[in-house]
């Protein structure tokens, strides 16, 4: 208990009260307690971190402001909540650029199976999203392409760092990744088609998931700190 920190605790309690809120409230409330759980993971990291990412840091600005408008009314805000959320992407994206490692990526990597086939079903799903929310949205169409695009950018870079395989935790970039994906596509489905509560509790604690595995990426992995092949077998 004494290895504990109280910026953990904080984080634990507000993901908590998240989870609640999300199963037995309403879900109004969220747009209180979302922010206060990602102010609290934004300060276990200041607390944790040795050397700031202040990429990192700004990227939770505009998700702050976003998880506001979302359970405020997600309808009348989607334009800004698109824009807003290209911003988090973008910032997340630049935040893992010293991560990036141009000369570790084998041509033969884009050419695999796995990345084939991946590929083909994100491009898919980002064509159903599209003609799914055209239709819905048709004034906001150029902040859902923008959104999209920035997503899909982030996407790629966390799945050509883990395919680096220079980093122990690059496994928790794909995570986030899915975790982004699951999010980016239930979300407006649940908001502007077919609402159901299940999927509220599960968008919910996906975003907190890959707000805090992100963040324990970038706080236990150096962008110098390059694993050699003996230890990729320990």
């Amino acid at each position: 208990m004494k290895n504990i920190k109280l910026t953990n605790i904080l984080f634990y309690l507000a993901f908590s009260v998240v989870i609640i809120i999300a199963v037995f409230f309403d879900r109004k409330y969220l747009a209180y307690a979302l922010p206060l759980t990602i102010f609290s993971i934004g300060t276990m990291y200041l607390c944790s971190v040795k050397k700031i990412n202040f990429w990192y840091i700004l990227s939770l600005v505009p998700m702050i402001f976003c998880d506001v408008l979302i359970y405020t009314d997600f309808r009348i805000n989607f334009s800004v909540i698109c824009i807003l959320t290209s911003l988090y992407f973008i910032f997340c994206t630049v935040a893992l650029r010293k991560y990036l490692l141009v000369k570790a990526i084998k041509r033969s990597t884009f050419l695999s199976v796995p990345i084939l086939i991946s590929s083909a079903l994100v491009v898919y799903l980002i064509y159903s999203i599209s003609q799914l929310l055209f239709d819905m949205v048709k004034d906001a169409i150029p902040e859902v392409i923008v959104c999209l695009f920035s997503s899909t950018m982030y996407i790629l870079v966390a799945y050509l760092i883990y395919m680096q395989d220079t980093y122990k935790d690059g496994l928790k970039l794909i995570i986030v990744s899915c975790l982004c994906i699951f999010i980016v596509s239930l979300l407006p489905i649940n908001e502007l088609f077919y609402f159901n509560n299940i999927f509220t509790v599960l968008i919910n604690i996906a975003h907190v998931l890959s707000l805090y595995i992100f963040m324990e990426f970038l706080l236990n992995t150096a962008p110098d700190k390059i694993i050699n092949k003996s230890e990729k077998y320990l």
